[in-house]
C-alpha cells in the first residue's frame, strides 16, 4: 500500500476510468510567421499564355500596359545595296509610267478635239460630191482584128460643183475606156488625162478627152476582149463601151480646206451604133448620162 506521499505524487484520472499507459501528449503548433507587406498596386490579370519573369526564354520581364525597348526584339537589319538599287528603279519605273500616260492622255485629248472639230465644220459646210454626166461620145477608126486594134474615142462631159460654201479643186483627172463586159482593172483600151481645174460654187464646167488605142505607151488588148467587141458590132451593129475616171479633188474655202480626197467616177452603158461597115460611131444621148461617183 503506497504511502501518503506517493499517493499525492501519482498523476490523478478521472473518475470511473483507469489507465495503464501514460498519456501521450502533442507538440505546441508553431506562431504563425509575419506576411510582408505588399506595397505594389494590384495587377489586372494577365490574358493568354502566363509571364514567366524568372523563366530561361524571358530575361526582360516587361509590366503589363508598358512597350518593350526597341533592343527587346533587336535592332532593324540595314538595307542591302540590292534593295536600294531594286526602291530607286522602282521608283524611276513609276515616274516614266506616269509620264507615257500623261502624254498618251494629252494625245486622245487633241485627237478627240480635232474629231470634234472636223465634225462641227461638216455639219456646218456640208461638203457634197461633185456632178458628173457624159454630153457626148464617139468612136472613129475603130479595128478590133487581132494582132493590130486600132481606135480613138472622144469624150464630152459636164463637171458641176453643187455646194454653196466650198470650191473644188481638180487636181487630176484621169480617164479610162473598157468594154463593158471587162472585168480586170488592166484590161482598158485607152488611157488619158483631163485638163485639171477649179470649180466655184454653184457651178459648172464642159470637159473633154481625147483616147487613143494602139499608141506606143499603151497597153496590148486582150485578144478575148478585142473578139467579143467583133461578136458583138456582128450581131446588133453596136458596141457598149465604159468611160472610168479616177479624180483627185480638194474642196476649200477661204478659212479652211479639206484634204484631197480620191473619187471614182464610172459612166456606163455608152453603146455606139457604127455607121455601116466603117469604124465610125456615135452613141446617141438625147440628154446628158449621170455617171456613178463612189469614195
Amino acid at each position: 500500500m503506497p504511502s501518503p506521499r506517493e499517493a499525492e505524487e501519482q498523476p490523478k484520472t478521472e473518475t470511473g476510468h483507469a489507465s495503464s499507459e501514460p498519456e501521450t501528449r502533442q507538440p505546441p503548433a508553431p506562431p504563425p510567421q509575419p506576411q510582408p507587406e505588399n506595397h505594389h498596386p494590384s495587377q489586372p490579370p494577365v490574358m493568354g499564355y502566363p509571364n514567366y519573369p524568372n523563366g530561361p526564354y524571358n530575361t526582360h520581364y516587361v509590366p503589363y500596359g508598358q512597350a518593350p525597348p526597341a533592343s527587346y526584339y533587336g535592332s532593324p537589319p540595314s538595307p542591302s545595296p540590292y534593295m536600294t538599287y531594286q526602291y530607286q528603279a522602282n521608283r524611276s519605273s513609276a515616274a516614266s509610267a506616269g509620264f507615257v500616260r500623261g502624254i498618251l492622255t494629252g494625245l486622245i485629248i487633241l485627237v478627240v478635239i480635232l474629231c470634234l472639230s472636223t465634225v462641227v465644220t461638216w455639219l456646218a459646210l456640208r461638203p457634197q460630191l461633185p456632178i458628173f454626166s457624159v454630153t457626148h461620145f464617139t468612136v472613129s477608126g475603130f479595128n478590133a482584128s487581132q494582132p493590130d486594134f486600132t481606135a480613138q474615142w472622144t469624150a464630152n462631159l459636164t463637171v458641176e460643183n453643187p455646194n454653196t460654201k466650198l470650191g473644188a479643186y481638180f487636181n487630176r483627172i484621169q480617164g479610162l475606156v473598157y468594154h463593158q463586159n471587162s472585168v480586170g482593172e488592166d484590161e482598158f483600151l485607152a488611157m488619158g488625162f483631163f485638163t485639171p481645174l477649179h470649180l466655184e460654187t454653184k457651178k459648172t464646167v464642159e470637159i473633154g478627152e481625147r483616147f487613143t488605142a494602139g499608141e506606143k505607151e499603151e497597153p496590148e488588148v486582150p485578144p478575148w476582149v478585142a473578139e467579143e467587141m467583133m461578136k458583138e458590132r456582128e450581131g446588133s451593129g453596136t458596141v457598149s463601151f465604159s468611160l472610168r475616171i479616177a479624180v483627185w479633188v480638194t474642196f476649200k474655202t477661204e478659212a479652211w480646206g479639206e484634204r484631197e480626197r480620191g473619187l471614182k467616177v464610172i459612166c456606163d452603158k455608152l453603146k455606139a451604133g457604127f455607121d455601116g461597115g466603117s469604124g465610125n460611131g456615135a452613141v446617141l444621148l438625147p440628154k446628158p448620162l449621170p455617171c456613178f461617183i463612189y469614195l
